[in-house]
């Protein structure tokens, strides 16, 4: 096994994990400390401002959709797995496409989670509460691919 056969599907992993970690991290954060403190604000001020950081963060948010995707793809294709992998595999699968959605539907909408006309959105909770699941499912599987568990 040469270098770069050593070296590649460390780079993919460490990738797709640091793509998930500041994609949540991210949601987490907009969720926790972002929206309450936008919806202090005026309606005028805080659709401007909720507009404003949506913006800045859609590209950024993008590159890791297609980071985390690519690499995920290239590490479930580097081993064989069992039917009882694969089967939660489907199931983390499901959750990040769930995630994947909702965030471009919070990056690309008017008006992100901040209240507005009274009602407010929930779309960054769903995507902590799924990216947990993702975290635990991963975990799950990890133990499910390393001999000994």
């Amino acid at each position: 096994m040469n270098e770069f056969e050593t070296i590649l599907p460390v780079f993919s992993r460490f990738i797709h994990i640091l793509s998930a970690i500041l994609l949540l991290g991210g949601a987490f954060y907009a969720r926790r400390v972002l929206t309450p403190v936008l919806n202090t604000l005026p309606e005028d001020k805080r659709m401007q401002a909720a507009a404003g950081a949506q913006l800045r963060y859609r590209t950024t948010l993008f590159i890791f959709v297609a980071l985390s995707l690519l690499s995920g793809l290239y590490n479930f294709l580097q081993v064989p797995h069992s039917r009882q992998y694969e089967m939660a595999f489907g199931i983390k699968i499901l959750a990040v496409l769930h995630i994947y959605a909702t965030i471009i539907l919070w990056a690309t909408s008017p008006y992100g989670d901040v209240e507005f006309a009274g009602k407010s959105k929930r779309r960054l909770l769903s995507i902590s509460i799924s990216g947990i699941l993702v975290v635990l499912i991963s975990a799950y599987l990890r133990s499910l691919s390393m001999p000994g568990f």
